[in-house]
Order: C-alpha cells, then sequence, then structure tokens
C-alpha cells in the first residue's frame, strides 16, 4: 500500500525537519518504508529526550511522529489514524496535556465525524480546544510545497 501509515508519519517527518525541529518516530517503527527507505534512517532519534517523568514518557513514546525544539521540549505531537481508534490517540494527547504543544490526528478526510464525536465526549472537555484534525491530502500539500520552496533554493 503505497499512501501508508508510515508514509504519512515520514511526510510529517520530513515538514519538521524543514522547520528545524528534531524529530522523533517510536523505535518499533524505524525500519518502516517511507519512500524507499527506513523511518529511521530520515528521523533525528527513536530514544526520547528525558523531557518529563518516566510515566509521561513511557506514554509519549508511543505517539507516530513528535517535534522538538531546540530546548528538547515537544512542540507538536502527531498521531497517524490509519485503521486504528482515534480515542486511544486523544487519551494520550488527555495524558500530555500539561505540556505546551500542539496535538494532531492525521487521517482520512472521511474519519473527520469520527473525530469529532470522539473528542466531544466529556472526557476529553480539557483538550478538545488544542486537538486538530489534519487531512492526509493537506499532510501531502504541506510537503510538496516545502520540497518547492527547498528545490527553489538550491
Amino acid at each position: 500500500e503505497q499512501f501508508s501509515h508510515s508514509y504519512y508519519q515520514g511526510l510529517l517527518v520530513e515538514i519538521g525537519k524543514f522547520r528545524s525541529q528534531k524529530t522523533f518516530v517510536p523505535a518499533r517503527d524505524k525500519n518502516h518504508n517511507f519512500i524507499g527507505q527506513h523511518l529511521g534512517y530520515i528521523v533525528d532519534t527513536t530514544q526520547l529526550p528525558p523531557f518529563t517523568y518516566e510515566n509521561l514518557i513511557k506514554r509519549a513514546m508511543t505517539i507516530d511522529v513528535i517535534w522538538f525544539n531546540e530546548r528538547r521540549m515537544p512542540s507538536n505531537f502527531y498521531e497517524v489514524e490509519h485503521t486504528t481508534d482515534i480515542k486511544n490517540s486523544l487519551s494520550k494527547f488527555y495524558e500530555l496535556q500539561d505540556f505546551h504543544a500542539g496535538f494532531y490526528i492525521v487521517a482520512d478526510a472521511c474519519r473527520k465525524k469520527e473525530f469529532e464525536d470522539k473528542l466531544n465526549l466529556s472526557i476529553f472537555d480539557s483538550i478538545k480546544g488544542r486537538v486538530k484534525f489534519i487531512e492526509y491530502n493537506r499532510v501531502a500539500e504541506m510537503y510538496e510545497g516545502l520540497t518547492k520552496i527547498s528545490k527553489s533554493i538550491w
């Protein structure tokens, strides 16, 4: 499958790197393919910096893509929802809500209603205004735009 979970992880990693962010994917994903190479080859790390308590590090280790700022603090958390339950990702964001970071669900446009329904559950009231939905097509457009900019610079 050409446009797989790891494909969108790779796009997010490349976008983050273009924006001067350090990028992370879980170690379990490092051998997954992205445009003919392993994610572990393009990502900055598959080991999280010790930015918080161990229990939160363990939870963050399961996030699909994390961008870190120059102080090694998380700036954005991305969960790619190709086939899995969006509620599980929202639960991760709930536990990490004390960080000044963006929370993003990345999925096919047809899953936006499911995202909205799950986010509107009362358990997620405290993060409702912070979690954004990004369609796969939008991620691809961002990547293509950055690729064009990069090529025009060089």
